[in-house]
């Protein structure tokens, strides 16, 4: 028994839970420290490069008339495949890889990884990218995490234990609940931009329904669509002081520097001192449960 066929024996009758909830808005920039990847919502490009993704699938009602769409136009996906509907449609899969497109983990029936166990984390993992290998003979190397969501611990865990690096959206269609075509297009033609990954669902008949127009109307403004993989291969290191900020470090002070005299604001030295105002209490820091 292949890996893939003893997953789905393993969990015989469950299906995938449609993205019923809204999934939870990942930050603009993630941070890397302490952790073996960056989790990439988007990426630093020099060119109009964009990814458009698709989740949930593959459909065999759907899934095919979408690959149609993106062939006649050239347009090379990324799908993040959940593992009960890739183990059922294994040839959807083959199809995929044979026209270029990238498949990444979406786990195995959508469920908000850190709301189970560790062992039942692993376990999604691990079957979906047994089904996607036994399909296409290679494994995943980036993990959607249902709902977009993840907590920091979990995170860790998957990148050591499994190699795969997260993927978010910058661009959220929100098909899964709009489903409206016209909707769908003026929500991803207001968000997308220069190294953006755009969220879709290739499940929903209203999603496919609006791609066409999508494609066309970026292609038109001069994107050109690449993976996942190829998206994050262009990625430019960005200023020192935009990466400071997204990693929250301070901003280093040149070696030998003090601070300024009072003096030194010009005023003599006679002058009446300012009124020293008390410092507000320091606020807590949040972040955000994704990472």
């Amino acid at each position: 028994m292949t890996a893939a066929a003893a997953a789905a024996a393993a969990v015989a009758g469950q299906a995938p839970e449609e993205s019923a909830s809204a999934p939870m808005q990942a930050p603009a920039i993630a941070p890397t420290r302490g952790f073996r990847f960056p989790a990439y919502t988007s990426v630093n490009v020099d060119g109009p490069y964009i990814a458009i993704t698709f989740d949930d699938g593959p459909n065999p009602e759907t899934t095919p008339k979408l690959m149609k769409i993106l062939a006649a136009r050239g347009v090379k996906a990324t799908f993040f495949v959940v593992g009960t509907r890739a183990s059922e449609n294994p040839e959807l899969l083959r199809q995929m890889a044979a026209a270029g497109h990238e498949i990444g983990n979406h786990s195995w029936n959508h469920p908000q990884l850190p709301k189970v166990s560790e062992a039942e984390a692993d376990r999604q993992i691990q079957m979906t990218s047994d089904a996607i290998r036994a399909a296409t003979g290679s494994a995943p190397v980036y993990l959607r995490p249902p709902y977009g969501a993840m907590s920091q611990g979990l995170r860790r865990h998957i990148e050591n234990k499994f190699g795969l690096a997260m993927v978010y959206w910058s661009a959220d269609s929100l098909d899964w609940k709009n489903r409206d075509a016209q909707a769908i297009y003026d929500k991803v033609m207001a968000q997308t931009r220069p190294g953006g990954i755009i969220l879709m669902h290739d499940i929903h008949a209203t999603t496919v329904a609006a791609v066409p127009r999508v494609l066309d109307a970026l292609q038109a403004k001069g994107y050109h669509f690449v993976t996942v993989s190829q998206l994050i291969a262009m990625n430019k290191p960005m200023p020192e002081r935009v990466a400071q900020l997204a990693s929250g470090a301070p901003k280093p002070k040149k070696p030998g520097t003090a601070a300024k005299p009072a003096s030194a604001t010009g005023k003599p030295a006679t002058a009446k001192p300012a009124v020293a105002r008390p410092k507000p209490a320091p606020q807590p820091v949040t972040r955000t449960s994704l990472y």
